[in-house]
């Protein structure tokens, strides 16, 4: 039976005018009505968010809300959460090696939220990810995100934004093992968010299954739009 998986960088709850509002990425995430959602830039009790941004989400949406820390930061913690009306079997947050260059602006460790789900046709695991900025951080993401995937019995979906247009060397590896829900085209931008240029935000997936489509919404609620993907078991 087909299911719906988004993706969405929320910029901490903030929109392309830098008003901050959890509320603005739930009324997405509504509209959109996946099964199952994966977040970046999520925070937990920060200067700036004094409260859990993913309790909040699920609180908003009815989904049951999964944080997963990548680092400290302000007073709290910031990463990456999961939300789902699926079945939630297992949950971990795998670290991404940090590998930062000598005299790199913008370095910062980066982790993938692994859950496992109970969908029709048994169990799928869904990794949920921020990639860095710099090449080497990018490297080590993608090796990291590989060897997680040949580790997986169960088939297999990865998220993001990976901060790499599908023509970056660096992602190719990845493509070597998972599919783009997108295929050939990349017509679908998600960033910025006012008047998407680039295609940084990605939803892949295992030989398991297959795309039947793949939309985005034209909304500014944070500065990237969102990625959804209709998939079903091949």
């Amino acid at each position: 039976m087909p299911f719906t998986a988004m993706t969405y960088n929320i910029c901490s709850g903030r929109n392309l005018q830098r008003e901050q509002n959890i509320a603005f990425a739930a009324e997405v995430i509504r509209d959109a009505q996946p099964d199952f959602c994966g977040v970046n830039e999520v925070r937990a009790f920060t200067t700036d968010a004094p409260y859990d941004q993913a309790d909040a989400l699920g609180r908003l949406t009815g989904y049951y809300p999964v944080f997963g820390k990548s680092i400290d930061i302000a007073g709290g913690a910031y990463g990456n959460a999961f939300l789902t009306r699926r079945p939630l079997l297992e949950r971990e947050v795998v670290q991404i090696p940090d590998r930062f260059e000598p005299g790199a602006r913008h370095t910062e460790h980066r982790t993938l939220l692994r859950v496992v789900l109970e969908l029709d046709g048994g169990p799928v695991t869904v990794l949920q990810t921020h990639f860095g900025l710099n090449d080497s951080e990018k490297r080590a993401a993608v090796e990291t995100a590989c060897e997680a995937v040949a580790k997986e019995r169960n088939p297999v979906i990865l998220m993001g934004d990976l901060n790499m247009e599908p023509d970056d060397a660096i992602l190719r590896p990845l493509f070597d093992v998972l599919a783009d829900s997108a295929g050939e085209r990349d017509e679908i931008r998600t960033f910025p968010s006012g008047a998407p240029e680039i295609k940084i935000d990605y939803i892949l997936h295992s030989a398991a299954f297959k795309t039947l489509s793949l939309r985005s919404m034209d909304t500014q609620n944070s500065d990237h739009r969102p990625l959804i993907a209709t998939l079903d078991r091949a």
